[in-house]
């Protein structure tokens, strides 16, 4: 017995494609959004306003990021937190434009304790906050205007940082602890996931 001929003309070609162009989308593209842990949607990486905290054409490894363990893990504050394993003294910089808000830099540079850090408001509701910067480590100060890129101090292990590194993360509202985490994208990483991976090499791209 012979099989049927099936004539899918023009239109069902067009079907067919669609289907397999829509079951082909990775994950986190703009065909399929990525959500958090708590079930934020990160935005699209092409149109964030955020770059990496550190000079294009340097590279850095991950530590901890977001829904991952410890102070990380899923329904802690810093859920959406990201960590870079930069060494002491390697100089951190502005994520987006801002007024610095709040620097804390009296802390001891090995200890307990929140540590030294440097908050940044966009002036949107949303602030940034970098942590760890050893003792005097922050090079700006309160009332600051910042450009994205600026230069703000340098990274470092104070307060609870069993290693150096540099501690980030944009929340939403008051930025003292327990604070709102945001689930954000930076749009010049490479490789450009649009979550950033723990314990991989991300290096920063001209934005």
């Amino acid at each position: 017995m012979k099989k049927p001929v099936v004539y899918l003309g023009a239109f069902g070609l067009l079907m067919i494609l669609l289907i397999v162009g829509c079951s082909q989308a990775t994950p986190g593209s703009a065909d399929e959004p990525i959500a958090g842990c708590d079930g934020q949607v990160y935005p699209d990486p092409a149109e964030s306003p955020y770059v990496l905290p550190f000079p294009a054409g340097e590279k850095y490894e991950t530590g901890l990021t977001n829904c991952s363990s410890s102070y990380h893990r899923a329904g802690e504050p810093d859920q959406y937190a990201f960590d870079f394993d930069m060494p002491v003294g390697t100089e951190f910089t502005a994520v987006r434009s801002g007024t610095v808000y709040r620097v804390v830099e009296d802390q001891p540079s090995n200890g307990g304790g929140a540590g030294n850090y440097v908050v940044i408001d966009h002036g949107d509701g949303t602030y940034a906050l970098y942590y760890h910067s050893p003792q005097d480590g922050i090079d700006v100060a309160e009332g600051d205007a910042v450009e994205q890129g600026d230069v703000l101090g340098i990274s470092g292990r104070s307060g609870l940082a069993g290693y150096p590194h540099l501690h980030f993360i944009v929340v939403d509202g008051e930025p003292s602890y327990p604070y709102h985490g945001l689930a954000i994208t930076f749009r010049n990483n490479l490789p450009a996931d649009v979550v950033l991976k723990s314990y991989a090499e991300y290096e920063a791209a001209v934005p």
